[in-house]
């Protein structure tokens, strides 16, 4: 319950308590058992006050929900009791006040609402999910086995910075608003960005035991996925269905970090993409398949957090980073690198492994007790692993907003988010595994870094200006699940904007089942040349290919010769058109047993286009006769 009417209450007892026979010696034996009734009538009281405010909010669900086909009362997100502040003296009302209940209350008081939240769309044959009453007892199974509060709160790695945590519960609490009075000023959601691996992207997510169908395509796939689920979860428990919070899951099937990167560093985004608040990181599995694995823990995850903070380059805290590791079979030696990089830059840290694998791995020889957990063994879990990773993320916000408000209400000192006694995790330099060096001085440097690449970009005036953001490069594109580039008529379609000449290459493949949506080449010698324009300053080409084990892998060599042409007053300065070149080579193969995309990254020659240059790029597959390209990306850094 609340604690400060329990201190109140306890208050007035003990200043009642003058005068009686509670008070003197003989009578102790008396007054402690009112005290034990008083305090555990006051915690049943304080707990059932919350009960009912909980209750209160938006009242936005007029017809009333329900759980497994069993009506629950109408009313019942979490945020309930904060409606009649939403317009009190035109400021923004207190989130906090949906976070006044212990989170172990919480969890236990809206189990119902969190069970169906996370199974919403789980299926697509919502008959065979009502109906099914073995699906519906493992649900209860599930949660009630194994994502009990006290087994949930071991995921735990690092929770996120007080400043960052107020920043995403003003922004929930702008959203609140707006959706309460149309007129105010547009809040868009609080918006979370996932990336990932396969696993994330929601690939054989809908694996059960219980008799339902499985997906059939890619949105099915996405929408079981646990980024969909924890889309659910927040808006259905917290605020009665109200769009409060948008989850936009872009894991690429087969990338690790540096492709996460890639992602995030030239903002590889659908159309009218809203800036993130939060990017939560997935990239577990395929990092963890790394053969460099000192590379890929210690370089690449940290690149990605970098890339991550860039997003939003002028704000000192947004967007938060968040650690998180799925479950996805016996492979654990990351796990170390996770809770080390969520350490060192301050970032959140969540780990499903940790509230599963003991009881998984001492049951890895029963088959029918795997599958009540994660429903499928390997690297990619089915439904109830999906279920379980969507459960356990929330819990961690809800765990991090309850710290955060818990503090902001007993705190003698007035919360700021401009705070400057914390080290945010944007000031924080590079990663240090074992030399730490003068480490002061590194930060300071990141942090001058940083200020300057803010002033450089003018990136605080086009946030002012627009949530949106704007793209670095002069031509980019990644496959991914989401639009624009997701079919292999969209890598033609984009292809065709640039290309000049093509022999035996083709944009083929399909959306979910291998081999996917790409631009391949199936012949030896086969070439393609493509003219760029600059639009902008570019000095850097990427090329986002797979790397596989496969035997048509073998031997695959793509040589690749780069061109600047000059034009404008920099050809005038060269005496004319001036010609500058470079050539580098791409491998295909390696010997790990997964296949995985690589993004490779090479200067332009001559440093680079200037706007008006022209970049003439010339792709030959010199050795084997298989290649597969995901993505290019031409762009200023």
């Amino acid at each position: 319950g609340d604690n400060r009417g329990s201190v109140f209450y306890e208050e007035n007892i003990m200043s009642s308590c003058t005068g009686t026979a509670m008070c003197h010696e003989g009578g102790g034996r008396n007054y402690n058992r009112f005290l034990i009734a008083g305090v555990y009538i006051l915690v049943v009281v304080g707990f059932l006050k919350h009960a009912d405010i909980l209750q209160q909010y938006n009242n936005y669900n007029k017809n009333g929900a329900t759980n497994f086909g069993v009506p629950v009362p109408s009313s019942t997100s979490a945020t309930a009791h904060a409606g009649h502040h939403i317009r009190k003296n035109n400021q923004a009302p207190s989130v906090c006040e949906a976070f006044s209940t212990p989170v172990h209350i919480f969890w236990k008081q809206f189990e119902s609402e969190i069970k169906e939240a996370a199974v919403k769309n789980a299926t697509w044959y919502p008959e065979q999910q009502n109906n099914n009453t073995k699906f519906r007892d493992w649900i209860d199974q599930l949660f009630r086995d194994h994502y009990q509060s006290y087994q949930v709160r071991r995921s735990a790695i690092h929770p996120p910075g007080l400043e960052v945590t107020l920043k995403l519960l003003e922004i929930i609490s702008k959203r609140v608003n707006y959706l309460q009075d149309s007129t105010l000023s547009a809040a868009p959601p609080l918006h979370i960005l996932v990336s990932g691996g396969s696993v994330t992207s929601g690939i054989q997510c809908g694996i059960n035991h219980v008799g339902i169908a499985q997906s059939v395509g890619l949105k099915e796939d996405n929408d079981c996925a646990w980024p969909a689920r924890l889309e659910h979860l927040f808006n259905r428990v917290l605020f009665d269905g109200k769009k409060v919070v948008k989850v936009s899951n872009l894991a690429v099937g087969g990338s690790n970090s540096e492709i996460g990167k890639a992602l995030l560093e030239y903002h590889l985004f659908p159309d009218s993409f809203q800036q993130p608040d939060i990017v939560i990181w997935g990239h577990a599995v395929n990092d963890s398949y790394e053969k460099d694995k000192a590379r890929a823990y210690f370089e690449s995850i940290p690149g990605f957090v970098n890339a991550a903070h860039k997003l939003r380059i002028c704000d000192d805290h947004l967007p938060l980073v968040v650690m998180n590791e799925e479950f996805f079979g016996q492979n654990n030696d990351i796990s170390g690198a996770i809770y080390k990089a969520s350490n060192w830059f301050g970032l959140m840290g969540i780990s499903q492994r940790n509230v599963i694998s003991h009881k998984t791995f001492a049951n890895f020889d029963n088959d029918d007790y795997v599958k009540s957990i994660i429903d499928a063994k390997g690297k990619h879990p089915g439904m109830g692993g999906h279920i379980g990773a969507s459960w356990t993320v929330f819990f961690n916000f809800i765990s991090a907003f309850t710290d955060v408000c818990d503090y902001r209400r007993v705190s003698s000192s007035p919360m700021s988010i401009t705070s400057t006694d914390v080290v945010a995790a944007k000031s924080i330099g590079p990663y240090k595994e074992n030399d730490y060096g003068d480490i002061s001085s590194e930060w300071k440097e990141h942090r001058d870094n940083i200020r300057e690449m803010c002033l450089l970009s003018g990136a605080q005036e086009q946030e002012a200006s627009t949530s949106e953001l704007q793209s670095p490069c002069t031509y980019a594109f990644m496959v991914s699940p989401m639009p624009p580039i997701r079919t292999s008529g969209d890598v033609g379609k984009k292809m065709n904007e640039v290309l000049t000449s093509n022999t035996g290459w083709n944009a083929e493949g399909n959306l979910i089942w291998n081999p996917r949506a790409g631009f391949y080449a199936k012949e030896p010698n086969a070439h393609f040349s493509l003219k760029i324009d600059a639009s902008m300053e570019t000095k850097y080409m990427t090329i986002m290919s797979m790397k596989s084990y496969g035997d048509n892998f073998k031997d695959t060599i793509l040589e690749v010769d780069v061109q600047i042409e000059r034009k404008g007053d920099a050809a005038e300065a060269e005496g004319g058109v001036g010609v500058k070149s470079s050539k580098y080579e791409v491998t295909g193969y390696h010997e790990t047993k997964t296949s995985i995309h690589i993004p490779h990254k090479f200067e332009l020659p001559d440093g680079g286009a200037e706007k008006g240059d022209s970049i003439v790029v010339n792709f030959r597959l010199v050795s084997g006769s298989y290649f597969k390209i995901a993505g290019l990306a031409f762009c200023r850094y």
